[in-house]
């Protein structure tokens, strides 16, 4: 059972997420775009720029071509690069393909950003998005705001993909309704399929995913998390790992996260 799966048998115990089932569709497209990040150098320009073009970090304007103009430099502010990165990891985002069933049914496969053109002078950036993605992004600037506006606040600043997968995974969590805690259980294989990895052991993951991932998004973000693991004794041997739990912590009174 993998951390989507889990979270959909807890709505079937009458634990309820904030985000509806179109803004849940908007939210996939973004892991889409985590799952696309490298394994040895980060791009996460195409993650941030679903962000963007939501709407919810900055105001957008689509002309009727479903295109954005962006000034270079203000861009790479927003999306905390230089230039030569923009563009260099802008190359590898055209092409990102999503497929998704959408909430009538229908089967849908689209390629969510699909052309960049610089002017002749280097100084704007035109932008072109597919009509399906348009949609989607429009979600998360608006339904799915007050979730949007969270993880634009927590994931500028992040630069490794695990990070970004546990900051998209705590902002999720955080939005549970009021009542249930924000929490999550998970066993290895299903944090293995979460995090794109295959530990064999808790010991592992702990060193290579969750030790410099809290590192990382407690040093830059307003959210993050404590986790144990719980254990069961296997006869009269040492106890066996057999699950992590994962708290979401307010962090937004460190230092660091300012």
């Amino acid at each position: 059972m993998n951390p989507r799966q889990a979270m959909q048998k807890k709505q079937e115990e009458k634990t309820k997420l904030y985000l509806p089932k179109q803004v849940d569709l908007a939210i996939n497209l973004i892991h889409t775009f985590i799952k696309n990040i490298g394994p040895k150098k980060s791009n996460s320009l195409g993650l941030k720029l679903a962000i963007i073009l939501s709407g919810a970090r900055t105001k957008i304007e689509y002309d009727n071509e479903n295109r954005v103009m962006f000034d270079v430099d203000e861009l790479c502010s927003l999306c905390n690069i230089n230039r030569r990165e923009l563009a260099r990891q802008i190359k590898s985002v055209i092409g990102i393909k999503y497929t998704f069933v959408d909430v009538n049914g229908d089967s849908v496969g689209t390629t969510p950003i699909h052309t960049y053109r610089y002017t002749r002078d280097n100084k704007y950036i035109y932008i072109t998005v597919s009509q399906e993605a348009r949609k989607l992004f429009s979600e998360l600037g608006t339904d799915g705001y007050q979730f949007t506006h969270g993880l634009t606040e927590n994931l500028m600043n992040l630069k490794h993909k695990h990070s970004l997968r546990m900051q998209l995974f705590l902002e999720m969590v955080n939005n549970y309704s009021k009542n249930t805690a924000k929490r999550i259980k998970m066993e290895l294989a299903d944090a293995n399929e979460y995090f794109g990895v295959n530990y064999r052991n808790w010991y592992d993951f702990e060193q290579k995913i969750l030790k410099p991932v809290k590192e990382e998004i407690t040093m830059n973000n307003k959210l993050t998390f404590d986790y144990q693991f719980k254990d069961e004794k296997d006869g009269a041997g040492r106890p066996k790992f057999t699950e992590v739990i994962i708290d979401v912590i307010d962090n937004s009174q460190s230092l660091f996260a300012q």
